[in-house]
């Protein structure tokens, strides 16, 4: 395992399996270090949706404030009608 003194700011590597009491100091400036033993967490699947910056384009996000818009669509009598104007 590697390891980082916050004294001298060296990195080191230590044998976990084979650690002793004489393990827990730095070996370039005799520091002592305590280690914590931290659980590791196991991953949790997820999905989800990356974007760019929604202040530049906002074409994600429903805006709740407006209705939906609807198509409409116009019958052949008044498309004519349009033409002939």
């Amino acid at each position: 395992m590697t390891f980082m003194c916050k004294q001298c700011r060296r990195a080191f590597r230590k044998d976990v399996a084979e650690y002793e009491e004489s393990d827990e100091f730095c070996p370039h400036c005799d520091n002592h270090y305590a280690v914590a033993v931290i659980e590791a967490k196991t991953p949790q699947p997820v999905l989800t949706v990356q974007t760019d910056d929604v202040r530049v384009d906002a074409r994600m996000l429903k805006d709740e404030r407006a209705p939906p818009h609807t198509r409409q669509t116009m019958t052949d009598e008044e498309l004519a009608e349009l033409m002939n104007d």
